[in-house]
């Protein structure tokens, strides 16, 4: 009985100590269990930012703020699940080393979280590495329009006010731009039409020996007036690639998730195709102020002749534009254009200056008003070859911009 009784104790000791282990072996992997769950969803949160940086568009705002709410309301329900881990897991004295390695891990990754999403700005998340594309539709409404143009030789002028301008059979400008932006680099094409046109009782100079019957014994340029009419119509195709090499926070970006006023400085390198066409039609010549032998003067000469010129040229384009964001509305810019350079002709140089605003009704919509300079010197050939021709411009550009 004895012994029965000495080996039932000594059974009964021996589960008491499996069942200790057992219970010390569950703890242990419960407390693992917690411990890797916490550690994946705290580096689950500190990657998501550069998630959500990728997935926002860069004018949705609102998007931006509501994704940095959401960073901070996961990080705090993981801050929750880490407290209540804790507060589950017994906390024997023989296992110290486990609490401190649970505080190894979890403590840097939730600075880590912290600090990232309170150092994360909407406009970084907004940053995205897509095409984005606008379509801007504009009409260039000149206040005042001067050419001289010469053709085949034969000079005359164009002097067009607003009140001319206003009817468009006179005077008609319009474009389209469109552009084409992924982070710092982007591509424009830009075509713009010009057309003016003049008639009536003009002043049209001949060069020596070009007017018809006695006018050809003439040794000398001879300036009439004549029932005539000019036209001029000119079309621009530039191709260009921008980089902006300025884009900064002119304001504390700190102090507010978005700061303002925003400087944007971008130089545009390309090419651009000139088209120039000029018609000059010449019905009725008199003179008045030469005299030619015996005949009375003034003299009315029948010419009933037409001159045209038609040139295409491609030349070297450079530009830039410097935009000021004042506001998530209001944006001011200042750009500029040349070409030309002289090549392809005597004289051959395009430029272009605006100075403007734009206000955005809309993420995807903005208008834009600006005054306009525009100029344009050509001129090549001599004698009966010769064509000219000197257009100066400037009044006020209005367009509306599509983005995509």
């Amino acid at each position: 009985m004895k012994i029965e009784n000495r080996k039932s104790i000594q059974c009964s000791q021996t589960n008491l100590v499996f069942k200790g282990y057992f219970r010390d072996l569950n703890n242990y992997l419960l407390k693992q269990c917690l411990l890797s769950t916490s550690s994946a969803l705290l580096i689950a949160l500190s990657v998501s930012p550069v998630y959500a940086e990728s997935q926002l568009p860069i004018s949705d705002s609102t998007a931006t703020l509501n994704t940095v709410s959401d960073l901070e309301q996961h990080r705090h329900s993981a801050e929750a699940l880490e407290l209540e881990a804790a507060s589950l897991l017994p906390k024997p004295a023989a296992e110290p080393a486990i609490e401190s390695h649970i505080a190894e891990i979890a403590f840097p990754l939730h600075a880590m979280t912290q600090a990232d999403t309170s150092t994360l700005q909407p406009s970084q998340l907004a940053v995205s590495d897509r095409w984005q594309f606008s379509v801007e539709p504009y009409v260039f409404v000149p206040f005042r329009v001067q050419a001289d143009a010469t053709v085949a030789g034969r000079s005359a002028s164009i002097e067009l006010g607003l009140g001319n301008i206003l009817n468009f059979d006179r005077a008609f400008n319009a474009g389209i731009r469109l552009e084409a932006q992924k982070n710092r680099l982007g591509l424009i094409f830009d075509g713009f039409y010009v057309s003016a046109q003049n008639s009536g009782n003009l002043e049209v100079t001949f060069p020596p020996g070009s007017l018809p019957g006695i006018g050809a014994n003439i040794p000398i340029p001879v300036q009439t007036s004549a029932d005539a009419s000019l036209s001029i119509r000119q079309g621009l195709i530039d191709l260009a690639a921008s980089y902006r090499v300025v884009d900064t926070t002119l304001g504390d970006s700190a102090a507010a998730p978005k700061s303002f006023p925003r400087l944007v400085f971008a130089p545009s390198l390309g090419l651009r195709i000139n088209i120039l066409s000029q018609k000059l039609e010449v019905d009725d010549v008199r003179i008045n102020n030469i005299p030619v032998g015996n005949l009375p003067l003034p003299i009315s000469l029948p010419v009933n002749q037409d001159f045209r010129l038609n040139r295409t040229t491609v030349e070297p384009l450079i530009g830039a534009q410097i935009g000021l964001d004042l506001s998530e509305r209001w944006t001011v810019d200042l750009r500029g254009d040349v070409s030309g350079f002289n090549l392809n002709a005597d004289t051959n140089l395009t430029w272009n200056l605006l100075v403007g605003a734009q206000y955005q009704l809309s993420p995807n919509t903005s208008l834009q008003l600006s005054y306009r300079f525009n100029g344009f010197d050509f001129e090549d050939g001599s004698g009966l070859t010769r064509a000219n021709l000197n257009l100066r411009q400037n009044g006020l550009l209005l367009g509306a911009t599509f983005h995509f």
